[in-house]
């Protein structure tokens, strides 16, 4: 199983063990539906919650989990991240999740290595890929259609698309 980041406790809420948490997933509504499972990490052992409640404020949710049941309890994960098992069924035709993202290579016209993606960064108009290549300075890729030619994720493979003074 593998498990993807979905948020951060940022802070409890009332008395009766509710989180604040700020969200880091695309999936919210999905994640947080009563009934769903989210998990804490606890060294190399995954601790399963269960949301009871959930309510959206601006980009965070307030949640309130069955296993925490008041605001003493609830206080010992703020600071903690908050994770999902990664669940392909959520993503429509040609979504990627970010970690399959990681160390793909990256081509021109399928035939000139750049580099591999070290990490995806986030902008207010799109995502950009970081792609780390040897002895020379990153490059930033924007993760749109302009750009980006292909996505194999089975073979950790992109091709962008040649546009004169991008490299």
């Amino acid at each position: 199983m593998e498990y993807l980041t979905v948020g951060k406790i940022i802070k409890t809420v009332g008395l009766k063990g509710e989180l604040k948490i700020y969200l880091t997933t695309s999936f919210s509504f999905e994640r947080f539906q009563k009934g769903r499972n989210l998990f804490l990490k606890n060294n190399d052992q995954y601790i399963k919650l269960t949301v009871m409640h959930n309510r959206q404020k601006d980009n965070c949710h307030i949640t309130q989990f069955k296993e925490i049941i008041d605001v003493n309890e609830a206080q010992k994960y703020v600071g903690q991240e908050l994770y999902a098992l990664k669940d392909y069924s959520l993503l429509k035709e040609n979504e990627f999740y970010y970690s399959d993202l990681i160390d793909c290579e990256v081509y021109f016209n399928n035939s000139i290595f750049i580099g591999t993606v070290g990490k995806i960064e986030e902008y207010a108009a799109y995502k950009t890929l970081r792609i780390k290549r040897e002895k020379a300075k990153d490059v930033l890729i924007p993760f749109v259609e302009q750009f980006i030619e292909n996505v194999d994720i089975i073979n950790k493979k992109i091709t962008i698309k040649y546009i004169a003074g991008l490299l």
